[in-house]
């Protein structure tokens, strides 16, 4: 509701959340697209040797973590405040870190005028 606050009519909101989406499809065993493997590798503590463990690590990141996402409940929370036209966008070099290109959920939101 900040972010809708102060931006000015007309503007734009670009965001990247975790993807939470990923994660839960690779658990139930609906797709396969190396979420766990990255995990191991490059996100997770080792630790987490689960299948659940890493999930649990992934919706609480040591408490940095508040809330997860996936694209319909965060246009839902962004509709609710307000912002329109919101949809996913795709990875952009300018934008985002190369860093968080995997694994992340981008998102575009606009203020009316």
């Amino acid at each position: 509701s900040e972010c809708f606050r102060v931006l000015e009519p007309g503007g734009t909101l670009s965001i990247g959340v975790p993807d939470t989406e990923w994660p839960l499809m690779e658990y139930a065993g609906v797709q396969d697209k190396g979420y766990f493997a990255l995990a191991r590798e490059r996100w997770h503590p080792a630790w987490c040797q689960t299948k659940l463990e890493h999930l649990n690590f992934h919706f609480r990141d040591c408490g940095e973590h508040r809330y997860a996402y996936d694209l319909e409940t965060l246009q839902k929370a962004l509709e609710s405040i307000g912002f329109d036209s919101v949809g996913r966008r795709d990875f952009d070099a300018v934008l985002d870190s190369e860093d968080r290109r995997q694994g992340t959920l981008y998102v575009q939101a606009s203020k009316g005028r």
